[in-house]
């Protein structure tokens, strides 16, 4: 599936990065990791967050903190229909795709 971000900080804020993630039916990241905590906030539809142990899904309204450091994906997933979510990381936070 289609993956569509868009930035929402760009370079005004110094401490925070905050991103509209668009995610079709089915398309999700692959698993990854952040040097920074990453806090999703669902727009709208349904999603799913896993990491090594399984996955959880998520729908509007709810939220997320992923730990640093810590290997996880994100997206619509199986689920069948597609999701939006809000993603806020610390400026200059390293993503390493696995």
């Amino acid at each position: 599936g289609e993956v569509h971000g868009h930035a929402l900080t760009g370079n005004e804020s110094q401490h925070i990065g905050a991103s509209l993630v668009h995610f079709s039916p089915g398309a999700r990241t692959r698993m990854h990791r952040h040097t920074s905590e990453q806090f999703l906030f669902v727009v709208s539809g349904i999603g799913q967050v896993g990491d090594h142990d399984g996955a959880s899904t998520i729908s509007t309204g709810d939220a997320v903190v992923i730990p640093p450091d810590t290997d996880h994906w994100h997206g619509a997933g199986d689920t069948g229909s597609p999701m939006t979510h809000l993603t806020v990381m610390r400026t200059g936070s390293e993503t390493t795709v696995l």
